[in-house]
């Protein structure tokens, strides 16, 4: 068991221990079931960087430190994640900060360091996205996401219950080569190809678990005026 990994097994463990970083701890955080899952996709995917929108407490940071595949970046963006009530003491902080391959962005924000990164042809290899929920915010995330991941790279999304999360995935998943990872084809094909009813299979497979896993499967080669409904 890494430092990581110990840290938030007492995290979880020891309520008394949790509130005293912050009362809040939960649930705005990723929950265990949660971070268990994302270590699984890192495992599973093996990325080299990853990109993480939205810190908050740093609970998702230390799943992914956690991970027996470390990658060899771990960008964490969020400008505003003591705001506006900083935890009590900076336990997580300071032990995410002293970690190899870190990069913690705290003076821009989410679009202006990822458009930084696009304009230095930097490729990553995962995106972990649990930032702002307003819908331009989420399509302008993605707008950025989508052109500096791998084909082949993975997108994790949270708070696929939010309608505006949930209605900008649709429109990456229908209108670009996206694809949700693990579901039946046919399942796919309806998310595809069904306006109404993509989006009620996406919440019904999705939500309970509030995560969802879309895969770059090739270059964006649409046409110039290509749009489907979403």
């Amino acid at each position: 068991m890494n430092a990581a990994r110990e840290l938030l097994t007492r995290i979880y463990a020891d309520k008394e221990f949790a509130n005293a970083i912050a009362p809040d701890l939960f649930p705005v955080s990723i929950n265990a079931t949660q971070g268990a899952f994302l270590v699984h996709i890192i495992e599973q995917y093996k990325p080299k960087v990853i990109v993480e929108l939205g810190f908050r407490y740093g609970i998702s940071s230390l799943w992914i430190q956690s991970a027996a595949h470390l990658p060899h970046r771990h960008i964490i963006i969020d400008p505003y994640h003591h705001i506006p009530n900083p935890p009590k003491r900076y336990t997580i902080d300071t032990f995410i900060k002293k970690q190899k391959g870190v990069i913690q962005e705290e003076g821009m924000t989410s679009q202006e360091y990822l458009a930084g990164l696009l304009s230095k042809k930097i490729q990553v290899d995962m995106v972990f996205i649990d930032a702002s929920q307003w819908f331009d915010s989420v399509m302008t995330d993605m707008y950025f996401v989508s052109r500096i991941l791998r084909v082949r790279g993975i997108v994790v999304i949270r708070n696929i219950w939010s309608k505006p999360v949930r209605r900008a995935v649709m429109y990456y998943l229908k209108n670009l080569p996206f694809r949700v990872v693990g579901i039946a084809p046919w399942q796919g094909w309806i998310i595809a190809h069904v306006p109404v009813f993509g989006e009620l299979l996406l919440r019904a497979v999705i939500r309970p678990l509030d995560l969802c896993v879309m895969q770059l499967t090739r270059n964006d080669n649409r046409e110039w005026n290509s749009y489907i409904p979403f």
